[in-house]
């Protein structure tokens, strides 16, 4: 059977495993709406899950994006989120012998001689590659990212698929997409292939966030890195789902503070995008302070310079409260693909549902309905063809959304418009910017 076969298959059947299960509870028990469309849910969730993990690829992506990202379309049932969210990183992993036979044949050596000791159990595994623990010969712990052996034929096959790039997008963002933003997503996806590069990316942004206290970016060993193996210091830490099952008020609200700190500073401060926000790329290293490592660099793109500027004046504008000066900076973005748009209710719903969190004094709480708003009026904007989503934005807002949805998810209070501030204030003005524009 072909993967595209298959990969028709997962989704259809994840589809028809939710009719089914409906149909059955309808007409056999007598339940409440919402429990019968909770159950149909998790079934479908336990159908796509399964073959997605042995699909791995793109459809493990589609998969993992569904267990986070809040958009239209998407389930909200929390069962069928942990079910799909099994594949951040802990998805089915190879045969060590697949294992051993990529690091052979890339680094020259098996595992035992290219490293002082040598985990065969992995740590994690996910969508291209599973990790394993290793260490140096002075004794560094190490973590080391292999690829799986088919996983890049299987990639390349979804991404050949336009229809499959548009469902990568999120939410119902894709359907609205030009052929150029959907070429442009395929390109990063594909990007994720190349091992070297994530190495490279991840020495950019550790130089951008060298010293910082909560934002912790584990070194590259490229000595110890391919094309389909990569390297890198080992942190230890809880997962995000724990932290959010399992976490005081205090300690979810310190861990998101950091996770929007670096989501929406990277972009705006450094002109840096990891453009793949999955809450299995980010490790709880102390949740009191707020410190965070961030592990995986795949997904990476630089912001373009003009981008980056009309970025910071749309985010300066919420600051300052002028809403003509974000519209501006919205049309400057590229975002405006029809500039009636700019004078209908959706547009002005979207603009107060973007700026909200940054309007208000305090903390105040990130809610997940709050964030699937948001996703759906975008969306609601693209497809109509009213917002545009050229390359560079998309991925930026793609990110943007899904960075939002992780954090909602940890039930935070934060006050954003303080955290915005502090990104923003280029310290030139004796005054704090926060203080300017209380």
């Amino acid at each position: 059977m072909s993967r595209a076969r298959k990969r028709w298959l997962a989704f259809a059947g994840a589809g028809l495993r939710r009719l089914s299960t409906r149909l059955s509870r309808a007409l056999l028990v007598d339940e409440s709406v919402a429990r019968e469309e909770s159950l149909a849910e998790q079934a479908a969730a336990i159908e796509l899950a399964g073959r997605a993990a042995v699909l791995r690829g793109g459809v493990a992506k589609a998969a993992q994006l569904q267990a986070y990202f809040e958009g239209p379309g998407l389930s909200a049932d929390a069962g069928a989120r942990a079910t799909l969210a099994v594949l951040w990183d802990h998805a089915p992993g190879d045969e060590p012998a697949a294992i051993r036979g990529v690091i052979e044949e890339d680094l020259g050596a098996p595992p035992e001689q290219r490293f002082a000791t040598w985990d065969e159990r992995p740590l994690a595994a996910a969508s291209l590659g599973q990790v394993h623990a290793a260490t140096t010969s002075d004794g560094s712990p190490l973590a080391v990212k292999v690829q799986y052996p088919a996983v890049a034929a299987a990639l390349r096959d979804d991404v050949a698929s336009t229809r499959m790039v548009r469902r990568l997008a999120g939410a119902e963002l894709g359907s609205g997409l030009s052929d150029e933003a959907v070429a442009a997503l395929a390109g990063s996806l594909l990007g994720e292939l190349d091992y070297r590069a994530e190495g490279r990316n991840l020495q950019s942004f550790g130089a951008a966030y060298a010293g910082d206290p909560s934002i912790v970016i584990p070194r590259f060993h490229p000595s110890l890195s391919s094309g389909r193996v990569l390297t890198m210091d080992r942190l230890e830490g809880g997962s995000l789902a724990a932290l959010a099952s399992s976490g005081s008020a205090a300690e979810r609200s310190a861990v998101a503070a950091t996770l929007f700190r670096f989501a929406f500073g990277a972009p705006l401060l450094h002109g840096l995008l990891n453009a793949d926000p999955n809450p299995g790329n980010y490790l709880v290293l102390e949740a009191v302070a707020g410190r965070v490592g961030f592990l995986d660099f795949g997904c990476c793109e630089a912001v373009p310079e003009e981008l980056r500027r009309a970025d910071r004046d749309l985010f300066h504008a919420m600051v300052v409260r002028d809403g003509e000066r974000l519209r501006h900076a919205v049309h400057r973005q590229g975002l405006v693909g029809d500039a009636r748009v700019l004078d209908t209710s959706t547009f002005r719903d979207w603009e107060a549902s973007l700026a909200g969190p940054f309007l208000s004094r305090g903390a105040r709480p990130l809610r997940a309905e709050d964030v699937r708003e948001l996703a759906r009026l975008t969306s609601q904007l693209v497809r109509s063809g009213g917002m545009a989503l050229p390359p560079a934005a998309l991925m930026l807002w793609r990110q943007r959304l899904g960075a939002l949805s992780v954090i909602a998810h940890l039930s935070p209070e934060l006050d954003l418009r303080l955290a915005l501030c502090a990104l923003l204030d280029d310290g030139h003005h004796p005054v704090p910017l926060a203080q300017r524009y209380p």
